[in-house]
């Protein structure tokens, strides 16, 4: 029979007698030639834990498996395998579909009886119970060595630094060192991330992977306090209860679970730099984000599925010439973690189309007449009160539906509940989750839909007052304000305008002002149309 044999040890492991990759290795190639089987292959994952499946080695087993390559794969102990018995299970099962059996060296279990198998669970139940007792001792250690000053980093070292396992330290590389410091005074003399990149590109400049700097790369290198000479530890964590297609989401901690304190490392800026690269940095986001950007648009254009509002984005076109593409992008997805098959729509199809709208009211000879005042004096009137009691209802039964999946979540962590049952149940609180953002999304589009206060009568009188007709362009900014002035809304759906509404009196004046042109077209298809039908009419006769 062809065997696998599989070892694993993790860093907190490595250095336990009886743990290590050697023991392993040779405990169970005895163990092999003792039983009177042919090895095949020894699959070895160092310094990974057991929680994990992304392990290489792991992989690389089970790719074997399926190719039938082997029949049987043994390990030291079944913690080797995974700590986690969900996983464990998963991982048995999987081999077991290929055709290859799964054994412990050190802990005979039969699974292909009733009593095996129940053997083999309770196994994987301590397995899981010492991971979590591990997890539990290891917190509290981390936390007093960020105390201490010692870096408890993750599996690369800052840019500028290497990390001193002996010592637990990061120590400067000099050849990095110059590097930060340049970014850094590039930062507070306000230039922008752009140019930074692109000044390290043509200088030959290059990471510690031997590729060029990224924005990315760059943005995180000014942010890191790290160079002041602080520690600041447990910012985020993985919430294992929401997968992603990478692994799980990373969520940022609350404030009192993160740790700062001074490490024993040299900083390689001063905390004024450190702090006028942060005002740079925040600086040019703000104006960034003031750029009419130039999406007039993203004021009053809407999703018809979920009634989030668009906003603007841009893409490179040609990277050659930094040419940039603009769009418009429902924001649902990204405010929401909603799913919305709204897609993105090009600003050069959609702006026109606008653009036609706009004119049409424009041309109204009734805008710059003041027989329009009676209209507006009569809405001050008939202004509407928001429905905040309505707000505050959804607002509350979203509450009590997170509440009600974080405590589902805490009973599957628990094992009270069953996979299947779980994600059934958290399906469908998921479902009423996203029907309820909807809804709130649509109570705040209808907030800003019944805009009718005096402020905004204010704003279309000094619109009008200084309205002139003549003129012929308008900058973004002054479109923008425009719009928002005129349209209630527009609603997009398959990469088109579904509905549009005016603010009143605007609704009235366009639709008089389309009609008037509607018939006017009429009258001259008619003129060009009418000596024809008369000839034809006389050569009948």
């Amino acid at each position: 029979m062809k065997v696998a044999i599989y070892i694993r040890v993790s860093t907190e492991e490595q250095a336990k007698e009886g743990f290590s990759l050697t023991t392993q290795r040779e405990y169970l190639e005895e163990y092999a030639k003792r039983e009177g089987h042919d090895l095949y292959r020894v699959y070895s994952d160092d310094g990974i834990s057991g929680y994990s499946e992304r392990r290489p080695a792991l992989q690389e087993l089970l790719h074997d498996a399926k190719l039938r390559r082997f029949d049987l794969v043994i390990v030291y102990k079944i913690d080797r395998f995974s700590r986690n018995l969900k996983d464990l299970l998963n991982l048995v099962d999987e081999l077991s579909n290929s055709g290859v059996a799964f054994k412990s060296a050190t802990e005979p279990f039969d699974t292909s009886t009733s009593a095996g198998k129940l053997m083999f669970q309770q196994l994987g139940s301590f397995a899981e119970f010492e991971r979590n007792r591990l997890a539990e001792r290891v917190m509290p250690g981390m936390v007093k060595g960020v105390q201490l000053g010692n870096w408890q980093g993750a599996r690369y070292s800052p840019f500028g630094y290497n990390y001193n396992k002996a010592a637990k330290v990061l120590e400067v590389i000099p050849e990095q060192a110059p590097i930060v410091k340049m970014i850094f005074e590039m930062a507070i003399a306000d230039k922008p991330v752009r140019y930074i990149r692109e000044y390290l590109t043509k200088k030959g400049y290059r990471n510690r992977n031997g590729n060029y700097f990224t924005a990315k790369l760059i943005r995180d290198i000014i942010r890191n306090p790290i160079y002041t000479g602080k520690l600041v530890w447990n910012r985020c964590h993985y919430d294992k209860t929401q997968k992603t297609p990478k692994g799980y989401r990373y969520i940022k901690n609350d404030s009192s679970k993160v740790v700062i304190s001074l490490g024993r490392h040299q900083p390689l800026v001063s905390d004024e730099i450190f702090e006028r690269a942060q005002s740079a940095l925040a600086k040019r986001r703000i104006e960034h984000r003031k750029r009419a950007g130039d999406y007039p648009l993203s004021a009053v254009m809407f999703c018809a599925k979920c009634n989030h509002k668009y906003h603007g984005i841009s893409s490179i076109r040609n990277h050659r010439t930094n040419e940039k593409s603009r769009w418009y992008r429902c924001a649902g997805p990204q405010k929401s973690f909603i799913k919305c098959s709204n897609k993105a729509i090009k600003a050069e199809d959609i702006e026109p189309k606008v653009s036609v709208l706009l004119s049409t009211l424009l041309r109204s000879d009734r805008l710059k007449d003041s027989r329009w005042k009676p209209v507006t004096d009569a809405l001050r009137e008939d202004i509407q009160p928001i429905d905040e009691k309505e707000r505050l209802r959804l607002e509350n039964q979203l509450k009590k539906l997170q509440t009600k999946q974080s405590k589902l979540t805490d009973l599957y962590l628990e094992n009270v509940l069953g996979e299947d049952v779980y994600h059934g149940k958290m399906a469908s609180l998921r479902r009423d989750e996203e029907e309820l953002k909807k809804r709130l999304a649509l109570q705040e589009f209808r907030e800003i839909e019944r805009e009718r206060s005096t402020d905004y009568l204010h704003r279309v009188e000094d619109f009008l007052a200084g309205y002139q007709p003549n003129k012929t362009s308008l900058n973004c900014y002054e479109q923008k304000q425009v719009l928002g002035l005129l349209f209630k809304n527009i609603k997009i759906a398959r990469k088109d305008i579904l509905s549009f509404e005016f603010f009143p009196p605007f609704n009235s004046l366009f639709l008089e002002q389309e009609k008037k042109e509607k018939c006017l077209k009429n009258q001259k298809k008619f003129a060009q149309i009418r000596p024809k039908y008369i000839s034809a009419h006389l050569d009948v006769r």
